[in-house]
């Protein structure tokens, strides 16, 4: 075959799999009825290639550690590298290191516990780097994450989705962003966001469900709804099976697994959570961010999360740098290593990974 007609199969092939995609992108039917943007093949295809370098779109991939949990940056490196990104380091912080005046205001220390404190630091000091490098955009992962091995795949779809629900709202805002702030640089992920709450342990909407919401249908990375832990406010059985949901965070969302932020979110998150109050944990505090929408942050949410917290095989003792597990829990060992939510983890398919073998479910649920 020629070198020509190659690249034809190829573009056929490319354009095929992008109807098949945009078919699975669809907003919410119970919510106000706005025309589906029909994407032009070509930006399906812009997306997919901006979300395959080695920083999945976003200008830097940062992951947040203790320095002494060597156990953890091994692990998040090897997967990194596996499933095709970078990573750059952020030194997690202990709380007890802190000095008392550089305790924010609104903080209790009696209170909360000193771990709370570091874990703050550390994000900070993660948003406060977006900062003062300039970046147009990163993403911060906490140390013990995990993913799906098909996480490039996931990205290009919730991208897309992302672009879907940004356009419906940009359209209904009242106050536009001046166009220095509103644009994140040329994020695949859209023109209008401020912050993507990738990884979450719960996503609560609102009680009068008024979220703008886009459906990804018929997603094989998405667990059965037998094994979907991480509600609190919906049942999945509202929603079809093999479904995502990408949304604008109006209740509570809660955990910091995996975060991005564009250059404008990145000053308005550490205007709000750095410089000023800050009376509750981090990830609670940045829930309050994004539900209020303070300081007009533009949020846009993921459920099931892309992002999980993985348990590994071991001591109890060391799934958490914040959560302490004294007693006969800290002795007891895990014999089997897990991660909620996420069916082809990489943590748990590391060892088929580097030998070049397939991923495996981590349930069998068709």
């Amino acid at each position: 075959m020629s070198p020509r007609g190659a690249i034809i199969i190829c573009i056929a092939i490319g354009l095929l799999n992008t109807l098949f995609l945009l078919n699975k992108i669809s907003p919410i039917s119970s919510l106000p009825t706005w025309a589906t943007p029909v994407a032009k093949a070509n930006q399906r295809l812009d997306i997919t290639t901006a979300i395959s370098n080695a920083t999945l779109g976003f200008e830097k991939v940062i992951a947040i550690g203790l320095p002494e949990r060597s156990d953890k940056r091994d692990a998040l490196s090897l997967m990194a590298s596996v499933t095709g990104f970078t990573l750059a380091w952020v030194d997690g912080v202990l709380g007890s290191s802190i000095s008392e005046k550089a305790i924010p205001s609104g903080w209790n220390r009696e209170k909360l516990l000193e771990s709370n404190l570091g874990s703050w630091r550390g994000h900070i000091n993660a948003i406060r780097s977006v900062v003062e490098d300039g970046l147009s955009s990163a993403l911060i992962l906490e140390d013990d994450a995990d993913w799906d091995v098909h996480l490039k795949q996931q990205l290009a779809e919730f991208a897309e989705a992302a672009q879907t629900l940004q356009e419906q709202e940009h359209e209904h805002e009242h106050h536009p962003q001046s166009p220095q702030l509103d644009v994140p640089g040329n994020s695949p992920y859209g023109q209008h966001w401020d912050l993507l709450w990738l990884g979450a342990c719960v996503s609560r909407f609102s009680n009068d469900r008024h979220e703008a919401q886009v459906l990804i249908h018929d997603d094989a990375t998405v667990a059965s709804h037998a094994h979907l832990i991480q509600n609190g406010t919906f049942s999945w059985d509202e929603y079809p099976e093999r479904a995502r949901i990408v949304y604008v965070p109006a209740g509570d969302t809660i955990c910091t697994f995996g975060y991005a932020v564009s250059r404008a979110g990145a000053r308005k998150a550490l205007q709000y959570l750095g410089v000023e109050d800050q009376p509750t944990t981090f990830d609670f505090h940045m829930s309050d961010l994004c539900r209020e929408a303070h300081l007009g942050m533009r949020c846009v949410a993921v459920v099931p999360g892309l992002f999980m917290h993985h348990r590994p095989r071991g001591r109890v003792l060391g799934d958490s740098d914040i959560l302490e597990k004294g007693g006969d829990e800290g002795d007891t060992v895990r014999e089997v290593g897990f991660t909620e939510n996420i069916l082809y983890s990489t943590r748990l398919n590391l060892g088929n990974l580097v030998q070049g073998l397939e991923p495996v479910k981590q349930w069998d649920d068709g």
